[in-house]
């Protein structure tokens, strides 16, 4: 045990930062450093800040909790500040770790210099926790670098989240962002990510009718979750002359569907039946007219038979 923080020697303070390593005492010597008091913070800041990152996150963690725990929040954004970057993928991984426990430490000390310091570090290489710390400010200036880590796979529901917070931002940003208005691009294989995360964050925000003609096209859209959310979209907002139409074109693009899509798209078809059963009808017709045959594995004709019921099920026995 170590006594009063004046009566610690510097050599035990060391010998305690160096037991941050230990799978065994590595917690209760930082329980120990925190008990010691703002006489440490030095000690922790150079074991964090100065000391080369390694491939387990879990002692430098621990570093960062006794620096939060102390209020030594200059420390933490000092750290970020130094924007490391390992080159070894498993100690970058690690330290990613490391600048997430920062940043959510930081979410007890807001202020205007420290939204700064989380958005460049962010922008240098986004981690969970400092998106997470980000969006508890509520500010458009995060907007977005959100909407750019909605194709990562790692950050996009923390992004997701935060752009929720300020829904009016969000909504302004997305209707510009699907128009080909910002530096973000929608296209390309990583960027499908972004379109199609926005569409489905519109869903949740809602458009104007006169917004509905920049997102029309994406009823053609290759992405189905996309064509999806467009659809949802244009049900709920678009001229109600639009109605059959886009629930012809969402029909249409079934074939493909995976089991999910399928799904959300009889669920979202069974709202509308009189129309869906129309398009159902005329989609149907023009398949027959080139002599087509029924597949009923497809998820297009599991639609149709779904929509069209006992009017299918006959051609169906037939078939069979």
């Amino acid at each position: 045990m170590t006594g009063p923080a004046h009566d610690v020697s510097d050599e035990t303070i060391a010998q305690l930062i160096a037991a941050l390593d230990s799978l065994v005492d590595g917690d209760r010597a930082a329980e120990q450093l925190i008990s010691l008091g703002q006489r440490v913070i030095p000690f922790v800041e150079r074991f964090l800040v100065a000391s080369r990152p390694r491939s387990i996150s879990v002692p430098r963690c621990r570093a960062v909790r006794i620096l939060g725990a102390l209020g030594a929040y200059s420390s933490l954004l000092h750290y970020l500040q130094e924007n490391v970057r390992p080159g070894d993928a498993a100690v970058l991984f690690a330290e990613d770790a490391v600048r997430s426990a920062a940043a959510r430490e930081l979410m007890r000390y807001e202020s205007p210099a420290t939204f700064r310091v989380l958005l460049d570090a962010a922008e240098h290489r986004p981690t969970s926790g400092l998106v997470q710390a980000l969006s508890q400010y509520c500010w458009p200036e995060s907007v977005p670098l959100l909407f750019n880590l909605l194709e990562d796979d790692l950050c996009r529901e923390d992004a997701k989240e935060g752009l929720r917070k300020v829904p009016e931002a969000a909504r302004a940003y997305a209707i510009l962002l699907l128009r080909g208005l910002t530096h973000l691009s929608i296209h390309g294989s990583n960027a499908s990510r972004r379109k199609r995360a926005t569409l489905q964050l519109l869903v949740e925000f809602g458009i104007s009718m006169n917004e509905w003609p920049d997102l029309r096209g994406f009823l053609q859209d290759e992405d189905r979750d996309a064509v999806i959310a467009a659809a949802t979209l244009g049900l709920q907002f678009a001229p109600s002359a639009e109605r059959l139409a886009i629930i012809t074109a969402l029909i249409e693009s079934s074939v493909d569907m995976n089991w999910a899509q399928e799904t959300e798209t009889l669920e979202l078809l069974d709202a509308w039946p009189l129309l869906a059963r129309q398009a159902a009808r005329e989609i149907r017709a023009q398949h027959e007219t080139r002599g087509e045959r029924p597949e009923w594995l497809s998820p297009f004709w599991r639609i149709l038979l779904h929509i069209l019921g006992s009017e299918m099920k006959e051609k169906k026995s037939g078939a069979a």
